[in-house]
Formats: structure tokens, C-alpha cells, sequence
């Protein structure tokens, strides 16, 4: 139950504060009223709070990936590692393709040259790198499952100064070797903690705000910091929907909601965006205080359809491959006798 919690408001956070940053802080407000900057404020802290949630989440439904016990090295890399790679390269092939054709800043990333592009797919930013991190946590668990875990948390942090990529690995890895420690923080904490992981979470987040601080370490020790107060929130103020079929439907559809909300979003911009701004007071009123809740929900439900149709195509495609097998002619019996006869 907690790691449903905490798959759901990690996405709707981190989707929150994305559609925040990304279109509704480009819209050229002309309203009086200062909702823009409530949801300015809004976003940024969610985004701090929901990204930590959601990966160490998504960490603890791939952990039994870890154990060497569960699987082969080649088994691991032949239906896992390299799946979800050729799935990233697909995946950031239509991203771009969409952002190309339909709003290119979305992400502020350039993606013009072949050399820009390939950095992308071997060395992901932030926002491109999920499927990445995914494909290759497991490796990493496994190659450092005889270190100890805060020591490879620390020197994935640390190479997060060289590049931004191992980031999400940071937290991927915390919710698979941490498991047992954020159930005890779901199971134990009370409401007397929320002071002294609130003053931790403060301090760490405040990083974000030193100019020269590098940007994904700063992203990196702004997560650790706010975790345990995250976590400690899911805990206390889960409600009992928590466990209802919607609920958890979007909490296993989490990985998809994050990788639809940047195609979604270029197209969104590019039927709004502009005439949005262009409206007049008595359209932006309204739409500057539900507009970021109507995206968000419509980002929800297309990565709840599309995690529905991949597991559609999957059961086809399992039938299929059933019938095939009852079909298929039995196989000869090689007794001592054919052996014979066959020698």
C-alpha cells in the first residue's frame, strides 16, 4: 500500500510541476490576480517532493531484479536491460520527432546534430533518462550488491557533477537497497516527526537555490533531503481510496505517465499555448486556476490507456504464442530404439 502511495502522488507531483514549468509559467498571464505565482510556488515544491516519491517507488517494483538468485546475468540482460534500451532509443526517437515537428523548447534541450542526439541516447538528461535508469539499475545493484548501499548512493551522487544521467539511479537504487528502512518510515513515523524531517528537508532543498551549486547534484541532494518528509506525508495522509482499482491503476501506470507528459505537453502547446495568451481576462481567470489540474489529468489517463494497451498487445501476443505451441506437431520421441534406428 505504501509503495502504491507513493507511486501516485510521486507522479502527479512530478507531472504537476513539470506542466507548471514547462507551459503554464510560458503563458503570457494578463489577469491581475497573483494565481500564477501560487502555482509557480505550487509547482516547485512539488516537484522536489514528487520525484524522490516516485523513483524509489518504481525502484521497489524492480528490486527482485537484484537478486542473482532470481535470474542469469544473460537472462537479465536479454529481457530486461536490453528491452528497455532499444524501448528508450524508440521512445526518445518520437519524442523528439514530436518536439521537432510541434515545439522544440519544451524541454530546452538541443537536439539538432547527430553528435546532440547521441549524447541523449548514451547520456540522458533528467527528464529523458527513466527508461535509461530503468534498463541499467539492476546492473548497477547487482555489480555493487557487496559494497555497502550509502557508499554507491554517495558515489552515484557524486558523479552527477560529471553528468546528470545517474541521477534517477541514485533513487532507484535507495528503493531497492532501502526497502525495509522506507517501510519503517511508513509504519513508524508519527506526526511529532514531521518537524525535525520538515527542518531536514528545508536545509537540502535550500541547495537548489545556491546559483553556483551543479544543477543535478543539486536535484540529487535536494531529493535525499525531502525524502523522509515525502514519505512521512504519503504515510500520514494516504486516504482509503488508497487501495481502490483507479488508484491503483495509475500507481502501475506511473513509469508511462512520466514518459507521456513531454509529447503530450509540445502538443498541447501547440493548440493553446498562444491563444491562450491571447485571451481575454474573462477566459484567463478561470483557466489560470484549473488549467494545470485539466492537464494533469489528461496526462494521467493517456499513461493509464497506454500501460492498458501494451498489456493488451503482451496478452495477444501470449495467446498467440500458446496456440502456436498446441498446435505444433509433437516432438519425436527419442527412445533407444529410434536411436538406433537412426544411427
Amino acid at each position: 500500500m505504501m509503495q502504491s502511495r507513493s507511486a501516485v502522488a510521486g507522479v502527479v507531483a512530478v507531472v504537476t510541476a513539470y506542466v507548471v514549468a514547462r507551459h503554464y509559467l510560458q503563458v503570457e498571464w494578463t489577469i491581475g490576480a497573483p494565481v500564477p505565482v501560487v502555482w509557480w510556488v505550487l509547482g516547485a515544491g512539488l516537484g522536489v517532493l514528487g520525484l524522490p516519491l516516485l523513483l524509489t517507488a518504481v525502484g521497489r517494483d524492480v528490486v527482485r531484479l537484484a537478486e542473482p538468485e532470481g535470474q542469469s546475468w544473460g537472462r537479465l540482460l536479454l529481457r530486461w536491460v536490453l528491452p528497455l534500451l532499444v524501448a528508450h532509443v524508440a521512445w526518445l526517437g518520437v519524442t523528439l520527432a514530436v518536439l521537432r515537428r510541434f515545439n522544440p523548447g519544451v524541454t530546452g534541450i538541443p537536439a539538432r546534430t547527430i553528435p546532440e542526439i547521441g549524447s541523449l541516447v548514451l547520456l540522458p538528461p533528467l527528464e529523458l533518462s527513466l527508461l535509461w535508469s530503468l534498463a541499467l539499475v539492476p546492473v548497477v545493484a547487482r555489480l555493487t550488491r557487496r559494497f555497502p548501499a550509502g557508499a554507491v548512493v554517495v558515489a552515484l551522487a557524486a558523479l552527477t557533477v560529471l553528468t546528470p544521467a545517474p541521477t534517477f539511479l541514485v533513487f532507484l537504487l535507495i528503493g531497492m537497497r532501502f526497502a525495509a528502512a522506507i517501510d519503517r518510515v511508513g509504519e513508524s513515523a508519527s506526526w511529532r516527526d514531521l518537524a525535525p524531517y520538515g527542518a531536514v528537508a528545508l536545509v537540502g532543498a535550500a541547495v537548489l537555490a545556491v546559483p553556483r551549486f551543479p544543477d543535478a547534484l543539486g536535484v540529487t541532494v535536494a531529493g535525499l533531503a525531502v525524502l523522509p518528509f515525502a514519505l512521512l506525508l504519503v504515510a500520514k495522509l494516504g486516504g482509503a481510496r488508497a487501495g481502490s482499482r483507479g488508484f491503483v491503476r495509475v500507481g502501475t501506470s506511473a513509469v508511462a505517465i512520466f514518459l507521456v507528459q513531454i509529447p503530450f505537453l509540445a502538443l498541447f502547446d501547440e493548440v493553446v499555448l498562444e491563444r491562450l495568451g491571447k485571451a481575454g481576462p474573462e477566459l484567463q481567470y478561470p483557466a489560470a486556476v484549473v488549467e494545470p489540474l485539466v492537464i494533469v489529468a489528461a496526462v494521467v489517463v493517456c499513461g493509464v490507456v497506454a500501460t492498458g494497451l501494451v498489456r493488451l498487445g503482451r496478452l495477444l501476443m501470449g495467446r498467440r504464442r500458446h496456440r502456436g505451441a498446441d498446435q505444433a506437431p509433437p516432438a519425436l520421441d527419442r527412445s533407444p530404439v529410434l536411436a538406433e534406428v537412426d544411427r
